[in-house]
């Protein structure tokens, strides 16, 4: 998001609150708040390579260690734009700090600020002003904040997708050489960049972030869910957790890897494009678009942090797909089917580390699990080697996972997961051959 705030030319310098990572705040200080980015890839089989500095970040802030900051930032009259990311890995977080940050900035008597929400619904911008009046009203800070919050703030919804981590050191290194300048912030990011909002004219006008390529502006965002939910993340799962235990470590391996790319592309044309509210011909630029960025050569898209949240992914783009197929058709998809099979032997295997961080192991190697924390706590009291019928069933029985529902009772579900699960068990780099 700084990089397309910095491309949409409005001069406007941003404060960055993070705290999710101690030391960036020092790090982003000694370097002035620049960084590069670096844009890589393919779009429409043209080769795209940028090096760009970001120049628009004037200040950090880790509010663990500097609250104070915060609390001045807070009282800058000057403020008018904020942007939530709701897709973090702790968004309880970002909307407590915004709670007392607007908590402050009421007592200080000054206005409120409008609000870009980055998340996964379309209501996320409102979701984000009730959980922010949950956390700040119960203070009593005076009868007339509540009022203020919902009169003088404004929250619109809004969806950022794009694949960018942080660069290796290896490879950072080597970037420096390179360019010829130190920077121990380097991003790698794909070509592919899109933030869309769902804004009233007024905000355009006054906000003209469509200035920089990728950005949007739209009447209603969740078209553009639905796609991103029924097509990306459906893909994504498709090959995430089959690719991990075939021992891919990133999305261009799991591209290469002649049997996961005939299951994915099986599953994308057998059973997931049929299945979404989508005509051929409106959505295969997407798909194609798609389809590239998990087979960018360029960019080392770790498959772990890629697929974060996997079960969100699959609640939102794949339980609807299958729950419709089983109406139809009285079993689950066979690819889909595996693949919900293979992310619960993934899950099954993680376990927190010393430091509380939740981990899977693969031989001798650890690899991060990021998501909810009550997933990740309800999966580390199973094992992938219990009995494949009573794994199946603690998953699929569990109601907090999937909102509410038990997944056994979608006709073939129960004895599909169970029939790969015990498959896997027995071959770690089974996959369903062709019907």
């Amino acid at each position: 998001v700084d990089r397309l705030i910095d491309d949409a030319g409005l001069g406007a310098g941003i404060a960055c609150i993070r705290a999710e990572e101690e030391g960036f705040a020092a790090l982003m200080r000694e370097q002035d708040g620049l960084f590069t980015v670096v844009v890589r890839g393919y779009i429409n089989d043209k080769h795209v390579y940028q090096e760009k500095v970001v120049q628009s970040v004037v200040q950090t802030i880790d509010p663990a260690s500097d609250f104070d900051s915060l609390t001045v930032l807070s009282r800058n009259e000057a403020l008018a734009l904020g942007i939530l990311n709701l897709e973090s890995l702790h968004p309880e977080i970002a909307l407590g700090l915004a709670a007392c940050f607007l908590a402050t900035r009421y007592q200080a008597g000054l206005d409120g600020l409008e609000f870009i929400c980055t998340g996964e619904s379309a209501d996320c911008g409102a979701q984000a002003r009730a959980m922010i009046e949950r956390i700040a009203v119960p203070w009593h800070i005076n009868e007339g904040f509540e009022a203020w919050l919902r009169e003088k703030n404004a929250f619109y919804s809004a969806l950022a997708d794009c694949l960018v981590f942080r660069c290796e050191a290896a490879e950072a290194a080597k970037l420096c050489g390179d360019m010829n300048y130190a920077d121990g912030l380097i991003h790698i990011a794909e070509p592919y960049a899109s933030l869309t909002i769902q804004a009233p004219s007024g905000f355009r006008e006054r906000w003209k972030l469509d200035a920089a390529p990728g950005v949007r502006f739209v009447d209603d965002l969740a078209p553009e869910l639905l796609k991103k939910h029924r097509i990306f993340d459906a893909g994504l799962f498709a090959m995430a957790a089959p690719g991990y235990l075939l021992g891919c470590d990133t999305l261009n391996d799991c591209m290469r890897h002649e049997r996961l790319r005939a299951h994915t592309g099986s599953a994308f044309f057998e059973e997931i494009l049929p299945g979404a509210p989508f005509a051929r011909e409106e959505i295969a630029p997407y798909v194609i678009a798609v389809c590239e960025r998990f087979e960018n050569p360029l960019n080392h898209n770790p498959i772990l942090r890629s697929s974060h949240h996997l079960f969100r992914r699959f609640v939102r783009g794949v339980l609807p797909l299958m729950r419709e197929w089983a109406r139809e058709n009285f079993e689950v998809p066979r690819r889909m089917g595996f693949s919900l099979a293979a992310a619960i032997m993934l899950y099954a295997g993680v376990r927190p580390n010393q430091a509380g961080i939740y981990e899977v192991a693969r031989g001798a190697q650890t690899h991060i699990l990021e998501d909810d924390p009550e997933i990740l706590r309800a999966f580390a009291r199973l094992s992938h080697d219990m009995p494949p019928e009573s794994l199946a069933y603690a998953v699929l029985a569990d109601r907090d996972l999937w909102n509410g529902l038990d997944l056994r009772q979608i006709d073939g579900m129960e004895s599909r997961v169970t029939f790969d699960i015990a498959a896997i068990q027995r071959n770690p780099t089974f996959l369903p051959e062709g019907d």
